[in-house]
């Protein structure tokens, strides 16, 4: 007979550590959260009433509304409280999801819980309680990892818990863990047999059924000795398999326990199909059909319909075989669409709790976004006040020392300042600066020029009048005036102009090749924006030169009327 996945009838105890009652509340969960808003100055009180909430809604299998509150409680711990009330939180919320089948998360949960552990173990005095609490993580990491069927990294996990419980047994302490350790080696029983290591897996039943004898617990006897029974089946060693089942069938009639009936029951018939005994194996099938039905374990009714299914088709009556197949269907169907329900509960709780932690993550930078920000604030106004101390001590400085250029001075000390306090701004600022810079300084030495030249022109003009002795040294001095007047104007202007405009020329050439030397010269001081008069005296050219200029430039740009001939260059850069 084919078997429907895995051992056929075999069961891993859940390890549990239940954590100590937050307080004690009669109060339902609505009263429980006007207690909570009364309360809501005194953390621990809100942080016990939340988590009885979040216990309320996870009785009722309300796990999206469990896990609101549960991590409604996380966000109320106070750093003084961590260790009193994180670890406890977060087993809550690892059986939540473990119940939901995420086992990866509840996983991630564990491992936390874990290093909480790890924290409070450094100072605490009473060890074996820690050490206890540790291992019954273990046990939780264990049983997530085999409903992965991850059997080796579950097989790891018991094996840690259990050397931790035996430990504690053995020690001075002598602590009562008899029952933990049944748990633990019933567990390592089960891994083995999930590994198909039946002989190892014999040995640990055959200790947990020792360990039983000290607890007396005839229903663990049960479970024992029905997975007995399954490995010395899969051994092909029938009778033996047969003696046992019997004997967990017979405590489960005492104890009454219509679920555990079904199992073995549709061991016993799986057993006997095997055997070729059709006919008893019948009638076992018929009472795990009848118990399934009573304990409502539809999985379990289900397996007995198709074992009977199987079973009447070798006896040849095909009538019942299709009786039974038509209801393993239905069943079946049954049990997908409701494990499909799951799935999507499953996924809803995963949802909701990738949404709370994006949400706290948000929360977490947000916070430190503004705290950073604030740090920066301070830095930022304790620099710039650092900053204008030595600028007004350098203006200071400057002003003792270019008392004879007063005006020339204040310019460029106002230009300096507006430079400091613009250039945290933006670079289009900066530049504006830059150009009025360089045309303050073109016209420094236009002015320069103009003045010794009007210099050289009056000196010119009385030479005539001067005695002969005084007219070879003014000769002389007019000689010096005119080789000291500054030719270069354009020169330097156009290095200058260069350095702050860096791209001008190259797109001037790009866009309009055809110019000539003196239009490009032009160009750049209209992007300047300066006068007709200021070109006419950097150029020594008349004014009216100055205007024909500007009107062969614009024809030769293509620049209507209504176009604004610095504009357009000004936009080249």
């Amino acid at each position: 007979m084919k078997k429907s996945g895995g051992i056929f009838g075999f069961a891993v105890f859940t390890v549990l550590w239940i954590m100590p009652p937050c307080c004690k509340l009669t109060a339902g969960p609505a009263d429980s959260l006007k207690t909570l808003a009364a309360a809501a100055s005194a953390d621990t009180t809100a942080i016990r009433l939340l988590v009885e909430t979040g216990d309320h809604y996870a009785r009722l299998d309300q796990h999206d509304s469990a896990l609101y509150y549960y991590n409604k409680a996380l966000s109320r711990v106070v750093p003084e409280y961590e260790n009193r009330y994180i670890p406890g939180i977060y087993y809550k919320l690892n059986r939540l999801f473990y119940k939901n089948g995420n086992y990866d998360i509840s996983l991630e949960y564990l491992f936390k819980v874990l290093l909480h552990y790890d924290i409070i173990r450094a100072s605490a005095h009473d060890t074996a309680k820690i050490e206890t609490q540790t291992a019954l993580a273990y046990g939780d990491i264990g049983l997530s990892y085999f409903s992965m069927e991850n059997y080796l990294k579950s097989k790891e996990y018991f094996e840690k818990g259990y050397t931790i419980i035996k430990k504690l047994s053995q020690s001075a302490q002598k602590t009562d863990a008899t029952e933990t350790l049944f748990v633990f080696v019933l567990n390592l029983g089960s891994i083995h047999v999930a590994l198909e290591e039946f002989g190892k897996a014999r040995e640990y039943f055959e200790v947990a059924l020792g360990l039983n004898k000290q607890l007396g617990k005839i229903a663990y006897d049960a479970v024992l000795y029905n997975n007995l029974g399954i490995i010395f089946k899969e051994e092909k060693n029938y009778q033996k398999a047969y003696e046992y089942y019997i004997k967990s069938a017979d405590i489960r009639e005492i104890i009454k326990d219509t679920a555990g009936l079904a199992q073995v029951n549709n061991n016993l018939g799986n057993l006997e199909f095997e055997r070729g005994n059709y006919k008893i194996a019948i009638d076992f099938l018929q009472k795990a059909l009848n118990y399934s039905r009573k304990s409502k374990n539809l999985k379990s009714e289900m397996l007995s319909a198709d074992f009977l299914s199987q079973t009447y088709e070798k006896t040849r009556e095909f009538d019942k075989a299709l009786e039974m197949h038509k209801l393993f269907k239905q069943l079946h169907d049954s049990i997908l669409d409701s494990e499909k329900l799951h799935q999507t509960a499953r996924l809803e709780l995963q949802y909701q709790y990738e949404k709370l932690r994006k949400e706290a993550e948000l929360q977490q930078e947000i916070a430190l976004a503004k705290k950073e920000r604030k740090s920066l604030i301070y830095l930022i106004i304790a620099g710039i006040f650092l900053f204008t101390v030595v600028i007004l001590y350098l203006i200071n400085r400057n002003q003792r020392i270019k008392m004879r250029q007063v005006k020339l001075v204040k310019e460029s000390l106002e230009l300096e300042q507006k430079n400091l306090t613009l250039e945290k701004q933006n670079l289009e600022l900066e530049l504006d600066y830059r150009n009025k810079e360089l045309a303050t300084h073109v016209m420094y030495l236009v002015n320069k020029n103009e003045f010794l030249a009007s210099i050289t022109e009056k000196l010119l003009a009385i030479r005539h009048m001067l005695l002969p002795e005084n007219r070879t040294v003014v000769q002389e001095i007019i000689r010096e005036m005119k080789s000291n007047i500054d030719n270069t104007v354009w020169n330097e202007f156009e290095v200058r102009f260069q350095n702050v405009h860096q791209d001008f020329y190259q797109k001037l050439g790009e866009k309009y090749p055809d110019l000539t030397p003196n239009e490009i010269k032009l160009c750049a001081f209209l992007r300047l924006n300066m006068t007709t008069k200021d070109i006419s005296s950097i150029t020594f050219q008349s004014l009216k030169s100055i205007q024909v200029a500007r009107a062969r430039l614009r024809k030769k740009l293509g620049i209507t009327r209504d176009e604004n001939l610095v504009s357009l260059l000004q936009q080249l850069g």
